[in-house]
């Protein structure tokens, strides 16, 4: 029973910093009506979430690539605090935008900017988060995966409520802005996407401030529990089975010998932190009769020799020659894990090579029955709903074989030529080869994002089982992930294109 209480504090507390990591890509993205509206005077009009997509996601990644390299000696909770408040900082600025007003190339600029201030954060935090999750039970890892897609539920349901309770929207909803009539609205509709988009960011920016508390309450107050028995440093924490909590009631003190002996309340979970200035030669650690003995501790080490054999642990030539004191940590670790890395990275390349770009271009086909009002918002909601659900799933349909995994992402390569099929604006109505059902669109569109959620998730919990080093493990994956964004972003050119979308 406490060892259960102990995983849904955990659960709950990764939930929020998942909800806190991406919700401005979600707001920005259900704000689109305001953004293009803002740059009606750019050539950008129509493209600009494809614009959005590559700039964010390779600011993220060159950042990504500083981050994961110098993780060994990072502060996780200077990174953390520091890339929400600032995260926190940009939400505020495109706030201020949307209710001072602002327009064309200027407009532009602000929000060009404070995308890659915020990609350069959602680096930093995602690459500590994954790390110590790969440390912890597989509920942290799913809880953070979960509030990602938390975010974009909440944001993408905010627009579809609001969008049902405007009575000025048209029987097309936010469909109507790639045909230019939402370029020129009336005053009245004009101020109120302003003021919906206002609250967006301004209900984002104060959950980002609660986060840094929430963070600060799991920084202090936790224990991290390393995988493994007996005791684990992890930058001064140190895990604490549940199982003999309850047989340990003191506070943290040095013993006899003059070693710091953590403990933890039962039922009353907190972090325990060597107080380093006090006790300068004190070492972590529990009391003797809960440690590994040393036949036990080479058993492990064994186990674990053998599980990374037949794996290349050494790197390249020309990586070693560029001076990189990482460089073969990284290529060992990557060597142990490399099924799952490709796993992340095409994942989230087929998703975001669709959605949103080539997905929020199709329109409600006239001949559809039945025929969906307002399809863009709905099929934002599904998708977030469906990779929700997806994540969610890993809880009871787990998948750690690779051979699995890869065979998902290759059938929702069929999603890919599917989308093509349906009708865009620039796509003749009497076209032999368009699908006229908006419900078998967002049936698909709910396939994509449960898919989507479930393959990325399970790759994230089984990939850190598969090497030594778990923290390097996960932040590997987290960077995986971002590369799959890149290149589903470059790939959404092309795709466009064949939509017939310039």
């Amino acid at each position: 029973m406490t060892e259960a209480r102990h995983q849904r504090y955990l659960y709950w507390r990764f939930n929020v910093l998942g909800v806190a990591t991406l919700v401005v890509w979600n707001i920005f993205i259900v704000s689109s009506d305001f953004f293009r509206h803002e740059f009606r005077n750019t050539p950008f009009r129509d493209n600009f979430e494809s614009v959005f997509s590559i700039l964010s996601n390779s600011v993220n990644l060159v950042a990504l690539c500083y981050a994961l390299y110098t993780q060994p000696k990072a502060d996780h909770d200077r990174r953390i605090k520091n890339g929400l408040l600032a995260t926190a900082s940009v939400l505020g600025t495109i706030f201020l935008l949307s209710v001072c007003g602002g327009e064309g190339w200027a407009a532009l600029a602000i929000s060009l900017l404070a995308l890659c201030v915020a990609a350069v954060a959602a680096a930093y935090i995602q690459c500590s988060i994954f790390g110590i999750a790969a440390l912890l039970p597989p509920c942290c890892a799913e809880g953070y995966m979960s509030g990602q897609a938390i975010a974009g539920t909440l944001a993408s349901g905010s627009q579809l409520v609001a969008v049902l309770l405007d009575k000025s929207a048209s029987s097309s909803g936010l469909d109507i802005a790639r045909d230019g009539s939402m370029l020129t609205p009336s005053m009245g509709d004009y101020w109120r996407l302003r003021l919906r988009t206002a609250a967006y960011f301004l209900v984002a920016a104060l959950f980002l401030v609660m986060s840094v508390a929430v963070w600060t309450q799991l920084n202090t107050q936790l224990v991290l529990l390393a995988s493994g028995g007996g005791t684990r440093d992890l930058d001064g924490y140190v895990r604490l089975d549940t199982d003999i909590a309850g047989d340990l009631d003191a506070p943290s003190q040095p013993n006899a010998d003059g070693v710091l002996v953590t403990t933890m309340r039962e039922d009353s979970p907190r972090l325990a932190r060597a107080n380093q200035a006090s006790f300068p030669d004190a070492e972590v650690r529990l009391p003797a009769q809960y440690q590994l003995s040393h036949t036990e501790l080479q058993a492990l080490e064994s186990e674990v020799t053998a599980a990374s054999a037949g794996h290349v642990d050494t790197a390249p030539d020309w990586l070693v020659s560029l001076g990189l004191s990482n460089a073969q940590q990284l290529y060992k670790t990557f060597a142990e894990i490399s099924p799952y890395v490709y796993i992340c990275a095409i994942v989230m390349g087929q998703t975001l090579a669709v959605f949103p770009p080539l997905t929020e271009a199709i329109v409600s086909s006239p001949h559809s029955l039945p025929r969906i009002d307002n399809l863009t918002a709905w099929h934002f909601f599904l998708f977030n709903a469906g990779d929700y659900l997806g994540r969610l799933t890993t809880q009871w349909l787990n998948s750690s074989s690779s051979r699995v995994l890869h065979g998902a992402n290759g059938v929702r390569m069929l999603l890919i030529p599917a989308f093509l099929l349906f009708p865009t604006l620039a796509t003749s109505p009497h076209a032999a080869w368009v699908i006229h059902s908006d419900v078998l669109f967002l049936s698909l569109v709910l396939v994509l994002g449960w898919s989507n959620g479930w393959v990325a998730t399970a790759a994230l919990i089984a990939g850190p089982l598969k090497a030594a080093n778990k923290e390097l493990a996960g932040s590997l994956l987290g960077f995986a992930l971002c590369v799959g964004l890149v290149i589903g972003a470059a790939a959404s050119y092309p795709l466009l294109l064949l939509a017939g979308i310039s």
